[in-house]
């Protein structure tokens, strides 16, 4: 008989895992001693859990298979909390693995004791703590298949430290089937009847259909039925934004005339997207609950259809099967005014993105940053971000291909960018991956930039540096113009820092400094961190400070 430690990492195995990151703990010392002779899974050791669980989160949008985090109880936990919140937000797969206090003080308030039932229970899809180590496989099987069914989320599993120890059956557990609801054949046909009389349909695409293989049936089925499609909140990446079908990305700073056109559609069409407030402009687009048009939603999970809207057409269905079957559905000639439709919102989105360089008196316009991936970012290259103004410039310049990848936090989290940047190195140590952060970011989980150096992880990070909580201030200004309080930051010297953890240095001060500092940062064997000296004054790529202060 081997240990539940043992069991728990066949069972990963198994389910091929074949990376986990941590911050190791004395409460599961057992499983980081069972992970050692599992050549199939590297072990990842990060500086804080909210990294590490940002690093599972990040990774399980690379692959669409869970991630996997493993921390300790009280503190440890605590710290991760803000990857299970992005988990849940984002909708993706997690699994939280949490030591716990011995079996026999539970209950009695021992140190770091916490009940992760309560902490977690409003966040996490299901949390469980397994007590009979022969259940441990079976309860860790669950987890996963938890995960990944019906709207995927985070999953917490924890694990008393004694219990590891305990005998266990000498084999792991299988995956568990995923059920992925199909819609019928007759929804389809609805569908397709209903789009063949829209004049100007709309097609929201989510995150449902990040896969590769989706992003190729979207494009198709957009081709077929002429459909303009806007991509859902931090879902930039998943539709060609240079194609004449690509209508917008619906995050925040869509211009009122954006707006205002794509609120005139006839029809909604909402595939694998929950339909957040961000994405739906506030419950504006469509309306809620009573939409201005009839609303098609297909999703995977009955609690997200016809809830927060009065849904003409409620389809629990998996998003990538749904639209590879519409595509191969006949589409008849559109009907008259689509073509003028389809220009009508291509052309807007083209007049909104493109870019024209401004100069700033107090730094660099991180437009130019963005100019210069456009110029020289491959098309594999991964972009993640950290939360801020400085992604107003990306979501709105940078022409995304479907074989790019994009990851940021619906949920808003900051501190994703630079962990988020060290899972994609790892997975794909082959492809450029870039992350932009502001300054307030990069101060709270730039630590793993150690992380990135201790496995040899290429990033590439540009600092939006502006001396601001930039979002903050551009609020502050709008609600209480002039009375700044607590958003001004002293900064290291960013190249300075970097060169600290063993990474190069460099920095922006001029616009012309960009594209040098790009190729530099691109050929660069190792991790790279870039100081760009970013303009407070131009707050966002829609705003300024001066434009936001009462006449």
């Amino acid at each position: 008989m081997n240990r539940a430690a043992d069991a728990l990492a066949d069972t990963l195995v198994l389910h091929g895992v074949d990376r986990v990151f941590c911050v190791p703990g004395e409460s599961y010392l057992a499983l980081l001693d069972a992970l050692h002779d599992r050549d199939e899974i590297q072990v990842v050791g990060c500086r804080h859990e909210g990294g590490a669980g940002f690093m599972a989160v990040a990774d399980a949008k690379l692959t669409g298979a869970p991630g996997v985090a493993m921390v300790s109880r009280g503190p440890g936990a605590s710290n991760a909390a803000i990857a299970v919140h992005t988990a849940e937000q984002d909708g993706v797969p997690l699994v939280l693995i949490v030591g716990q206090v011995p079996r026999r003080d539970l209950g009695r308030g021992a140190f770091q004791e916490v009940d992760y039932r309560i902490t977690f229970g409003d966040m996490a899809k299901h949390v469980e703590e397994v007590h009979d180590p022969k259940r441990l496989a079976k309860a860790a099987a669950q987890a996963f298949q938890i995960a990944q069914e019906g709207t995927p989320g985070p999953v917490v599993l924890v694990l008393p430290e004694d219990m590891l120890e305990d005998a266990a059956p000498d084999v792991g557990v299988n995956p568990l089937p995923v059920e992925q609801p199909k819609a019928t054949a007759e929804a389809v046909s609805e569908v397709a009847e209903t789009l063949a009389r829209s004049t100007r349909p709309l097609l929201i695409a989510g995150g449902g259909l990040r896969s590769p293989g989706a992003r190729r049936l979207l494009q198709a089925c957009s081709e077929a039925w002429s459909l303009p499609v806007a991509t859902s909140f931090k879902n930039q990446d998943v539709f060609a934004n240079d194609h004449d079908h690509f209508a917008a990305h619906l995050g925040y700073g869509v211009p009122a005339k954006i707006r205002e056109t794509l609120q005139a559609a006839d029809l909604i069409l909402a595939v694998g997207t929950r339909l957040g407030d961000v994405t739906t402009q506030g419950y504006l687009m469509p309306v809620a609950p009573q939409p201005r048009q009839p609303l098609i939603h297909i999703y995977p999970d009955d609690n997200h259809l016809d809830h927060v809207f009065d849904t003409a057409l409620p389809i629990c269905a998996e998003a990538e099967d749904f639209i590879r079957r519409l595509g191969e559905t006949n589409a008849p000639e559109p009907p008259s005014g689509r073509a003028d439709w389809l220009r009508s919102c291509a052309a807007l989105n083209r007049e909104m993105a493109a870019w024209t360089p401004q100069e700033a008196d107090d730094g660099v316009n991180f437009g130019q940053v963005v100019a210069a991936f456009n110029e020289r970012l491959g098309d594999d290259a991964v972009i993640t971000m950290d939360a801020g103004n400085f992604n107003s410039w990306v979501h709105r310049h940078f022409s995304f291909k479907p074989t790019q990848i994009l990851l940021g936090a619906v949920s808003g989290a900051m501190g994703l960018g630079l962990p988020a940047a060290v899972a994609a190195a790892l997975r794909h140590p082959d492809r450029q991956v870039v992350t932009v952060c502001g300054d307030g970011g990069t101060l709270m989980t730039g630590n793993e930039l150690a992380t990135a150096v201790h496995y040899g992880a290429k990033i590439r990070v540009f600092v939006a540096n502006n001396g601001s909580y930039g979002t903050i201030r551009l609020h502050q200004e709008k609600a209480y113009p002039g009375r700044v309080e607590s958003t001004d930051l002293s900064n290291p010297d960013f190249a300075k820092w970097a060169e600290s953890f063993g990474a190069k240095g460099l920095a922006i001060k001029t616009p012309e400094d960009a594209l040098p500092a790009l190729d530099a940062a691109l050929a660069h064997d190792g991790p790279v961190v870039v100081d760009v000296a970013a303009s407070l004054e131009q707050i966002s790529a829609f705003s300024t400070l001066s434009g936001l202060k009462p006449n």
